[in-house]
Formats: structure tokens, C-alpha cells, sequence
């Protein structure tokens, strides 16, 4: 941590917290801002959200939905946003239709909320722009949760292929000091995250998005936030998992063993590694090793 390259570490600037207003008799809220975009598509009410079909579709499961809109901003181009539709049955929500209250907690809040919760931490993530939930008749919880496309950001592993040459490439050294950069980078959101109570749960590279505005300055994202939790008690097991599945997706042909340390040395804020931090790499390497036993070698 003496390189004076690694000191300066680019954080989001802190904003105020987005207007969220209720719509459609509570069952849906938008972003103050982005209500002009949602009334050109025709999307302030529930319904209409969950029955578009304007956009792409990116994948279909049994109980969700994934697309990519982009809506007219007015005469200044068009802005592309990602949907998640959900429809969830369960006992649970049968039972709470037949006595006229209202879904338990659907994906699209709790994805919705751990947006607000993390602008709030100070850590970047997508930006919310509308979410909404009901629940039918036949016992079927419906939600959704509308976020804007981080323009010009790419995941941290494809971006770590594109921008930086293997280890036994010629600009391998040429580009280190930016790549340790990125690391830091990367370990710093890491850290933070679980420093504020946080886990993941799927905190793999692809969740880490990037932009280099300049060059060797980063600017980190979290995305997919809908199993992000926030535990006061029995964290540990979690964040280890959480790094595993890090570790266990960072291309190895980039992160040699020694830019891993560094990584580990900026998330536990530390320049000596204490018999604690040796303990918490052991279990995280026995849970990667776990993984690739299971998973194979992540390619």
C-alpha cells in the first residue's frame, strides 16, 4: 500500500435521495424525475408496467421476467432502463389474498429498497426508477422493479479481459499500476459493503459494473441487488461466501496470487495481514475450492 498510485480511491459524490411518489392508489411508486418518460410510455400505473412488452426480452424464468426499455426523453434522445418483472405463488400470499391483505414482501421491494439503502451507505448502485406490487386474487404476488441502464459501464470481468493483457502478455507490466487501481477499487466497494452490515449473496464479477472515465480512474457499480441482505448477527458465513464467489469469478489469467492479496489487503484496510485476516483466507479459499469441486474451474 506504499504506491502512491493506489491511494486515491474515486467514490460516487452522495446525492440526495430521490423523490419517490406514490401512484396508482399505493401500488406503485416512481422517481420524481423520471415521470415525464414514464407518462410518454404510458407507464404510471401497475398494470400497464406489468403487462408491457415494448422492450426486449432478455430471459424468462418461471416466476420472472427480464427486459430492456428505453423510453423518449423529450426531444434529448431515448434512455435505456431494465425491468424485472416477478409473479410468485405461494400459501402464503393465498392465504393473505382470501383475507383481503396485501403481498408479504415481494422482490421487487425488497430489490427497491436495497437500492435506497445502499445510495444511503454511500455505495453505488443502479438507479431506481419506479417499483410496484400487488397481489391477485388467486393468490399470485406480482411486483416489479425498474432501474436505469448504467450507461457505459461494463462487467468487471469482461472489462478486465478487454482492458488488461494476461499476466505472460507484453503490456502486462506497462498496465499494472491501472490495473492495481481497478483493484483497489473494487475492494474498497467490497469492503464497504460488508463494513455497513451488507451481503450479497451472488456477489460474483458480473454484479461489479465499470466505467474509466479517464485513465486508471474507476468508477464501480452493484447490481442485481434482490437477495442483498442486511444481517446484524451470523454475517460471517455469508460474507464468506460472498468473497468466495469473487475470488471463484475473477479471471485468472488477470488476478495473478499476488494481485488477489492486494485485493485483500485494500478490503480489510490493512497493510499487515494479522493472524485474523489469515483465518478469513483460509475459509474463503476453502469455500472457492468447495465451488470449483462443484461448479468446475469458472472459465
Amino acid at each position: 500500500m506504499n504506491d502512491p498510485s493506489t491511494q486515491r480511491i474515486d467514490r460516487p459524490h452522495r446525492t440526495a435521495a430521490p423523490v419517490m411518489l406514490s401512484l396508482d392508489a399505493g401500488r406503485m411508486w416512481a422517481n420524481q424525475e423520471y415521470l415525464p418518460q414514464l407518462e410518454r410510455a404510458g407507464l404510471t400505473n401497475f398494470a400497464s408496467i406489468m403487462a408491457t412488452q415494448s422492450g426486449r426480452l432478455l430471459r424468462t424464468l418461471s416466476d420472472r421476467e427480464n427486459w430492456r426499455l428505453e423510453l423518449d426523453r423529450g426531444g434529448q434522445g431515448r434512455q435505456g432502463m431494465y425491468l424485472k418483472k416477478h409473479r410468485i405463488r405461494s400459501w402464503t400470499n393465498w392465504l393473505r389474498a382470501k383475507l383481503g391483505a396485501g403481498p408479504s414482501a415481494t422482490p421487487g421491494r425488497v430489490e427497491a429498497r436495497n437500492v435506497e439503502r445502499l445510495e444511503q451507505s454511500g455505495i453505488a448502485a443502479m438507479r431506481l426508477v419506479a417499483y410496484g406490487e400487488g397481489l391477485r386474487r388467486d393468490g399470485v404476488a406480482e411486483s416489479f422493479v425498474l432501474t436505469e441502464e448504467l450507461t457505459g459501464y461494463v462487467q468487471l470481468d469482461h472489462f478486465l479481459r478487454q482492458r488488461f493483457e494476461p499476466v505472460h502478455g507484453f503490456a502486462a507490466n506497462g498496465q499494472a499500476p491501472h490495473l492495481r487501481r481497478l483493484i483497489d477499487a473494487v475492494a474498497d466497494v467490497a469492503g464497504r459493503f460488508h463494513r455497513a452490515g451488507f451481503n450479497h449473496r451472488d456477489l460474483y464479477c458480473c454484479h461489479f459494473f465499470i466505467r474509466e472515465p479517464s485513465a486508471g480512474r474507476f468508477l464501480v457499480n452493484l447490481i442485481d441487488l434482490q437477495r442483498v441482505e442486511r444481517r446484524r448477527w451470523l454475517r460471517r458465513r455469508w460474507v464468506i461466501k460472498d468473497l468466495a464467489q469473487l475470488a471463484y469469478s475473477a479471471p485468472r489469467e488477470r488476478i495473478t496470487r499476488t494481485r488477489r492479496l492486494a485485493f485483500v489487503k485494500q478490503y480489510l484496510q490493512t497493510s499487515r495481514l494479522l493472524p485474523e485476516h489469515k483465518r478469513l483466507i483460509r475459509q474463503v479459499l476453502a469455500k472457492q475450492r468447495t465451488m470449483e469441486r462443484r461448479l468446475g474451474v469458472h472459465p
